[in-house]
């Protein structure tokens, strides 16, 4: 791993990466909810009570990836290649997707990858006449389960 240019040791930057659907090489600003959760249950045991046991269970919600990007005022180029991944709400996403965090080299660090998604929302931000914000496109993707590879 490289050092950042502010000379902090053994940091990496959030900022370079890349997302591909299949064999599709997708733009976007902002990637969040990159996690992994394991839902618990806990229960003391009878006596002194000073000790709980934990037992995994089954899910019980699913979990999400957040993609956001910039609307382009010249037209989204990449609009037919959404259509043809059916990246739209209620859409099933078959291909498996997969986003790969770079060093400051672009040399490809970290894998996280999953085999199939549902596009549970999407939405643009607010329309603000007052306002001088860039419009945001958003996707919410359920998906089958995170993999750091």
């Amino acid at each position: 791993m490289n050092t950042l240019n502010s000379g902090a040791k053994g940091v990496m930057p959030s900022h370079n990466f890349l997302l591909s659907i299949g064999k599709e090489l997708l733009s976007f600003t902002k990637v969040t909810n990159v996690s992994r959760t394991l839902e618990c249950d806990t229960f003391s045991e009878g006596g002194l009570n000073h000790m709980v046991h934990t037992f995994t269970k089954p899910k019980q919600q699913q979990e999400t990836l957040i993609l956001e990007k910039g609307i382009n005022i010249a037209g989204d180029k990449d609009k037919d290649t959404y259509e043809k991944l059916n990246l739209k709400a209620g859409g099933r996403i078959k291909k498996a997707v997969t986003l790969v965090v770079l060093d400051q080299n672009q040399k490809q660090d970290r894998y996280y990858s999953f085999d199939e998604g549902v596009v549970v929302k999407w939405e643009v931000t607010n329309f603000d006449a007052l306002g001088n914000e860039v419009l945001i496109e958003r996707f919410e993707i359920a998906h089958s389960g995170l993999v750091e590879m």
